[in-house]
């Protein structure tokens, strides 16, 4: 498997079937049978059977009944061999059904096409159903959009509200635009968009997507984009996209048919010319089995069920959160056997805390966070606002004097008119404080107070919930090397890695260094797959077999670089998207066996004169929905794994 970068935007609306013999919507005339028409031929199909063919009453009911049960299909099969299409559905019920009438059996003729009509109706509402359920995953576009102007509002259409615009969004509705809460307060139901079954709180200052769900209040909110480029938009577009990319599968999906249809022509050929002198029976017999295996030979089922599977797999990964860029990438994930893991946003949050206040004797943990917090109490760096937020007592901002702030260094502050250093073991020394020779793990930070130290403060990047289970999770489906990749200090990088459990872990790397590593890391078999935030990451997702980008659906670097989109930015989305990816694989054979199973049989009784023209439709429309059905499966699989 390869994948080709960088990714375009691909062309809208697939349908169900692809390649081989199949037109219209499922594999049949692309027009359902009309209440009219079936009704009445049905109508003439009873009075001809009652009537009888001996009476030219009889007959002609049931050529009207043919005529109004099948006229579609004759229509269809007809504008199929205009267009160099003749070996579909439609033109093998055409000659079977026709041949039936030629060799007199009216009854069989008219029930088969009636039988294919009823299977054929009950296909498209299956497949209808099943692309529905999927398609209104993403159906969330706004009709219009509560505008504040002055002291009124106004309702307009999405596309005509401007970035920077105050929208009202009520309870119960959707947010239509993505934007920032400036007023309210309420609870937003995201599952849409991101997958989470959680409600999650929203209040002035709170980031919002087009596609939330507003719960409780108010929300007034300044949007950041328009309408095209929200994260909705983004979505649904992937969503509606995603099948431009085919899997290998589908690809030979073409070859096989090319192969395949001439061959069951062939077969069917020779049944008729070898019948007679085989078994001695007569051409008429020889015509009617040639004509029964003509009619379960038609591959659609199978052309129809493997787009259907994959189908089916994207929709799931999209409730889930997952949107990929089409099913080879899908198909893909089952194969990754390295995955290489950026670290801050990606397992980290981004977000440091204190881990270990380590005082030296004659200190308290209290007394070293009372003078680290009071110097960094005015400090910027997101390290000094752990620190304090790590301080448990009052602060006295009066005590502080003489701040000052050294950029990759430290702090340095008078408080309660002593001299206090706050930073790296580099920026005490450089002071003249001698911190100490204890090894440190991960992001250290030195104290010292009057040029005495006090100890020290191990701080950490905060591990999202998720990444744990998501390294055990993959280590379960048989990945063989995790490996991350930081732009962080050699002592933090390792100290996540330690705690993760992961193979290798690489420090200091600027994003051409995430890039070589990259190459270099691609197994020899399996796949690679790289899990970044889609910012600096962008090279590295384009250059890796399978790119994921987590939480990125709002970033354009994201979606141009990423073959799979993570909404919720959870770890363990990589995991489930790999059992989704087996369990699809395994659906998809599953049809396969079945299919062609059923289709050897019926063809084989056939022959041997052990099943009809009614079998074989049967078996033909029966084997499809059967497959549809257990495509939609895959909505039940459980993705833990």
């Amino acid at each position: 498997m390869s994948t080709e970068h960088p990714h375009e935007h691909f062309s809208q609306g697939a349908s169900c079937c692809a390649g081989g013999c199949c037109s219209g919507s499922c594999c049949g005339s692309g027009d359902a049978i009309r209440p009219g028409p079936a009704v009445l031929g049905i109508a003439l199909f009873v009075a001809a059977l009652v009537m009888g063919s001996d009476s030219w009453s009889g007959m002609a009911a049931y050529a009207a009944a043919y005529l109004l049960i099948g006229w579609d299909v004759l229509k269809a099969a007809f504008l199929g061999l205009r267009h160099g299409r003749a070996m579909d559905e439609n033109f093998l019920m055409s000659i079977a059904s026709l041949g039936a009438m030629f060799l007199g059996d009216y009854s069989e003729a008219v029930g088969v096409m009636l039988f294919y009509r009823v299977g054929e109706y009950l296909q498209e509402r299956a497949v209808g159903s099943s692309r529905r359920s999927v398609s209104e995953l993403m159906n969330l576009r706004p009709e219009s959009v509560h505008v504040r102007e002055g002291g009124t509002v106004r309702d307009v259409p999405p596309a005509e509200v401007r970035p920077g615009s105050v929208i009202e969004v009520r309870p119960g509705e959707r947010v239509p635009l993505d934007g920032t809460v400036t007023e309210g307060n309420s609870v937003l139901d995201t599952s849409a968009m991101t997958g989470e079954s959680l409600p999650v709180e929203a209040g002035a200052g709170s980031t919002v997507l087009a596609g939330y769900i507003n719960g409780q209040g108010v929300l007034e909110v300044r949007t950041d984009r328009d309408w095209r480029h929200s994260a909705l938009a983004r979505v649904q577009e992937l969503v509606e996209a995603a099948s431009g990319h085919k899997s290998p599968l589908e690809g030979r999906l073409s070859t096989f048919s090319r192969i395949y249809t001439p061959l069951v022509i062939s077969i069917a050929v020779l049944v008729f010319l070898l019948y007679p002198f085989v078994t001695g029976g007569s051409w008429t017999d020889g015509l009617f089995r040639a004509l029964v295996l003509l009619v379960i030979s038609c591959p659609c089922a199978l052309v129809l069920s493997i787009p259907l599977g994959f189908f089916a797999g994207i929709g799931r990964a999209a409730r889930q959160g997952i949107l990929l860029k089409g099913s080879n990438y899908l198909d893909a994930l089952r194969k990754v056997k390295t995955v290489v893991f950026d670290k801050t946003g990606t397992l980290t949050e981004g977000v440091f805390s204190v881990d270990e206040v380590l005082p030296r004797d004659g200190v308290t943990p209290e007394e070293l966070l009372y003078w680290a917090a009071h110097a960094e109490s005015s400090a910027s760096h997101p390290l000094g606002r752990s620190i304090v937020k790590a301080y448990e007592g009052s602060l006295f901002p009066d005590r502080v004097a003489e701040l000052v702030e050294v950029t990759g260094g430290g702090v340095s502050a008078r408080v309660e008119g002593k001299a206090v250093l706050v930073g790296k073991k580099a920026f005490l020394q450089e002071a003249g404080v001698e911190a100490g020779e204890e090894e440190d793990r991960g992001v250290t930070i030195y104290v010292a107070l009057d040029g005495v130290p006090l100890g020290r403060l191990r701080l950490s990047d905060r591990i999202k919930p998720g990444a744990e289970q998501a390294v055990r999770e993959l280590r379960g489906l048989g990945v063989s090397n995790l490996v991350m990749l930081t732009g962080d200090s050699s002592s933090a990088g390792a100290e996540v890695g330690r705690k993760l459990g992961l193979d290798e872990v690489f420090s200091g790397l600027m994003p051409a260094g995430k890039l070589e590593h990259v190459r270099r890391l691609k197994p020899e078999e399996g796949l690679l797959a790289f899990v970044g935030d889609g910012m600096n990451d962008a090279p590295s997702l384009a250059a890796a077999d399978i790119g994921i980008a987590m939480g990125g659906v709002g970033s354009d670097t994201a979606l141009q670089a990423a073959d799979v989109v993570v909404m919720k930015g959870d770890p363990v989305a990589v995991p489930q998207g790999m059992v989704l990816s087996r369990a699809t694989e395994r659906i998809i054979v599953q049809n396969i066996v079945l299919i062609l199973g059923v289709k050897l049989l019926v063809m084989v009784l056939g022959i041997l004169g052990l099943a009809g023209m009614w079998a074989a439709v049967m078996a033909d429309v029966g084997v499809c929905l059967l497959a549809v059905g257990n495509s939609m499966r895959i909505f039940r699989v459980q993705l833990d794994a």
